[in-house]
């Protein structure tokens, strides 16, 4: 199951880093990162559906990483605040987000952090992002500015085009943000164009890397 996102971690990740595990699920990676930092490191892993959130808080256990995992119910966004989230009904979906399409069927309200203030309010250092947030992904990068600018901490995008564009938003959007950031753009080991990345339409996943 995405042997490049953990061969990812296995590259960027050791004992004592902290990692923001954005879009948790069932905690497949937040396990797997946990393992990585070791005692000395914190994975805080974010998971907004109650039913999942479950199940992750389960698997957490069952790896004996509760003491280096912390779950968090937040959806992480551009700033604080209020909304709700979609939920598809299917027992640990993992379609569910802050972007409504023809998949949703009930609303959970809950409570938005954005990356700058969780970090900033916590006082961490980060070493590793992981971001897979359904269509939601030009926002958590918009938030995490000052983390990605100030503290240059590698992340794993996970892109969804058709969500994206439900959200009102654009593969050119995120492709600006991250040169802004500057930020160095991996795809299975090539360093894509902006003409062949705004121009993908199915799930994909990028590594970003501090240029500087």
């Amino acid at each position: 199951y995405e042997p490049e996102t953990f061969d990812f971690f296995h590259e960027n990740l050791k004992p004592g880093d902290t990692v923001l595990d954005i879009g948790g699920h069932i905690g497949l990676f937040a396990v797997t990162t946990a393992k990585l930092v070791g005692p000395t490191g914190k994975v805080f892993t974010f998971e907004p559906t109650p039913f999942t959130r479950g199940v992750l808080e389960e698997v957490v256990a069952l790896n004996d990483c509760g003491d280096i995992v912390e779950i968090r119910g937040e959806a992480v966004s551009s700033k604080r605040g209020e909304t709700v989230f979609y939920d598809t009904g299917s027992e640990i979906s993992n379609a569910n987000s802050l972007v409504r399409s023809e998949l949703s069927k009930t609303e959970i309200p809950i409570t938005l952090i954005s990356v700058d203030e969780f970090v900033r309010e916590r006082s961490l250092n980060v070493s590793c992002i992981k971001i897979d947030v359904e269509g939601a992904e030009l926002d958590v990068l918009i938030g995490a500015r000052e983390v990605f600018t100030t503290q240059r901490p590698t992340a794993r995008l996970g892109l969804h085009p058709i969500f994206i564009e439900k959200n009102g938003q654009s593969l050119g959007e995120i492709w600006d943000l991250v040169a802004e950031y500057k930020l160095d753009m991996d795809f299975d080991g090539t360093r894509p164009t902006r003409e062949w990345f705004t121009s993908q339409t199915d799930l994909f996943d990028v590594n970003l890397i501090p240029s500087i």
